[in-house]
């Protein structure tokens, strides 16, 4: 054997060796990797079941935005067992139970890590108006959500608020609410109470006196029967409001004014 074939085989050796250090590096340094992995894992999953990742009481729970409901009256409704990691609050869940209280319109909830809270957001719907609904007191909002009187409390500041009256309202009419109510702000005549009673006959209570509209026959019509009621303004400067019974506005071509009689002052 030449020496040229030693030195060629001598290569070779080494080569094949030098591939198999590189290749049990690799295997450690997966194992090492693989080790690691797992201890960071564990250590996190540690971690986060400390006791300081806990809501344990309400205190922990912050509310934020509610005007007329009271912060307790919220708690109970997010019907949270405690305690509770806070890793594991179906925060979406929360959400959509407090959006479907009739009182709350927008809800917004996160959770803060220092200190250990979670936020809850609300923006409470505006009551416009007193309804009763199948004999149940409550109020409704300009979108015409009706809110039971129950979940205010005595001392809520919701009536000073609301200065319009509805009677005689069901579920059909008050699906009517979000068009007919811009169309009473914007009356020209100060309107105080909606009186839908008598399903053919649509009464307001205004500052010219009652008001009967007849049959409810849409938004245009009402808006026209509205425009006619503001030209009757004058009405009051030749007529004692005393002595208005009624307006008929049921046909806008031909508006009436009932009037109480003028006692005979020579009778006795």
């Amino acid at each position: 054997m030449t020496d040229s074939s030693l030195i060629a085989n001598n290569s070779l050796k080494n080569q094949r060796q030098a591939l198999r250090h590189q290749r049990r590096l690799k295997a450690w340094q997966g194992v090492w990797r693989f080790v690691a992995l797992c201890g960071m894992t564990g250590g996190l999953v540690v971690s986060v079941n400390l006791p300081h990742w806990l809501i344990e009481e309400e205190s922990q729970i912050e509310i934020l935005g509610n005007e007329r409901l009271h912060p307790e009256q919220i708690h109970q409704m997010l019907e949270i067992p405690y305690p509770q990691l806070i890793w594991k609050l179906p925060i979406h869940h929360l959400t959509e139970k407090l959006q479907s209280q009739p009182p709350l319109e927008t809800v917004y909830i996160t959770r803060k890590l220092l200190p250990v809270q979670v936020q809850v957001m609300v923006r409470e719907r505006k009551p416009v108006a007193e309804v009763a609904i199948e004999g149940k007191a409550g109020f409704v909002d300009a979108s015409g959500v009706w809110i039971p009187k129950t979940f205010y409390q005595a001392d809520a500041e919701v009536k000073p608020s609301v200065q319009l009256k509805a009677l005689g309202f069901n579920q059909k009419n008050l699906s009517y609410w979000q068009t007919i109510y811009p169309l009473i702000l914007s009356s020209p005549v100060k309107i105080k109470t909606i009186d839908w009673r008598d399903p053919s006959n649509l009464i307001l209570h205004t500052a010219l006196g009652k008001v009967h509209f007849g049959t409810y026959l849409g938004t245009d019509k009402f808006a026209e029967q509205l425009t006619a009621l503001g030209k009757l303004s004058p009405l009051t400067s030749k007529v004692k409001a005393q002595r208005i019974i009624y307006i008929d506005l049921s046909n806008t071509d031909e508006p009436s004014v009932h009037l109480k009689d003028i006692p005979d002052k020579t009778s006795n």
